[in-house]
């Protein structure tokens, strides 16, 4: 089951930074600059922490993964469900397409 992430970053070397914001782009759509929202399964969770793990100094940096619920909607943590102020966050559509 996939669940929605919110994955923030506050990296102190410039370096480690666009390496950060490179790997955590890959798993999710930014939606403000060191904010990234995704949609992993466990097994995504974990590479990317495995991955993440590398690229960061762990006495400078922090990176956060905060598990929001499941993509199916079936909890309050579902988009419909969330407070924006100011420009609307459209979600988008992970679904696959079939023709």
């Amino acid at each position: 089951m996939k669940h929605y992430f919110l994955i923030t970053y506050d990296v102190a070397d410039p370096k480690r930074l666009r390496k950060v914001m490179k790997t955590v782009r890959g798993y999710g759509d930014r939606v403000q600059y060191s904010v990234f929202l995704g949609q992993l399964s466990e097994k995504d969770e974990a590479i990317l922490r495995g991955k993440l793990k590398d690229k960061i100094n762990h006495s400078e940096d922090q990176v956060i993964l905060i598990r929001l619920g499941p993509v199916d909607g079936s909890s309050k943590s579902a988009p419909d469900n969330w407070k924006i102020l100011g420009v609307p966050y459209e979600v988008k559509d992970y679904s696959v397409m079939v023709y």
